[in-house]
């Protein structure tokens, strides 16, 4: 029996991460996929947008990292998973992306381009999921919070709704050190919570991430585009609870 829903927080609770930012790339006159690749090591880690890019470039890319580190297979760890796992800081993963822009893009990265198009892509909060999680609370489920995330921004995720009085347990990647889509997370967020994988429902909008949980026995509920139909599913998993 589900007793539990956790969700995960960047495109889940929040807007999608860096939405737009196949037009920066596009503005700067990069090859598709090259900036994203350069910051995160994957092209799909940007939701759609990115998996559609992943889609016309299939050729050119590597395996994917998340799967391979998922299967414990050795990998070049992209900067980005070393940052969520909390074992370099912001600066010098920042670093790393300066060093190594030439190679992925053909020029310096532009700095202070970069920094308006954070600025201007900033992340929202979806308050139709909050409310709704506010309301399972309130009849009794119990709510986990599961995030791949950065310490540096701890602070500002955490102050963008009421996290402490949401979930009964937080895992943040970056404090744990260990990210999804590793089995080791999911397990010990379980094990925080105390229950069996087999009574949560995970709420993500990666597929990696949604897959892992699965071979778990979790139920799952991956958040597209639309919050709406992301609740609709995951209110139909909980109606036969």
């Amino acid at each position: 029996m589900i007793t539990t829903a956790i969700f995960d927080y960047g495109g889940v609770i929040s807007s999608p991460l860096f939405r737009g930012i196949g037009e920066f790339e596009a503005s700067e006159g990069f090859r598709k996929g090259s900036l994203i690749t350069l910051l995160f090591g994957e092209v799909h880690y940007v939701g759609v947008e990115g998996r559609a890019v992943a889609s016309e470039i299939a050729d050119e890319l590597d395996a994917d990292p998340d799967t391979l580190e998922a299967e414990g297979e050795a990998v070049d760890v992209p900067d980005w998973h070393l940052l969520e796992r909390g074992e370099i800081g912001f600066a010098q993963y920042l670093d790393s992306m300066i060093a190594k822009a030439p190679h992925f893009l053909g020029r310096p990265l532009d700095l202070e381009a970069y920094g308006r198009f954070m600025t201007t892509s900033a992340p929202g909060v979806h308050w139709m999921v909050v409310h709704r999680i506010r309301e399972l609370r309130d009849s009794g489920l119990r709510l986990g919070l599961l995030t791949n995330n950065v310490k540096e921004f701890g602070d500002h995720w955490r102050s963008s709704f009421p996290v402490e009085e949401l979930f009964e347990v937080v895992v943040d990647s970056s404090h744990v050190g260990m990210r999804k889509p590793e089995r080791e997370i999911y397990e010990l967020t379980c094990d925080r919570l105390g229950i069996h994988p087999a009574e949560a429902v995970f709420v993500d909008d990666n597929a990696d991430n949604i897959a892992a949980a699965e071979l778990l026995g979790m139920s799952t509920v991956h958040f597209g585009e639309d919050p709406w139909a992301a609740l609709a599913a995951l209110d139909e998993i909980l109606s036969r609870r």
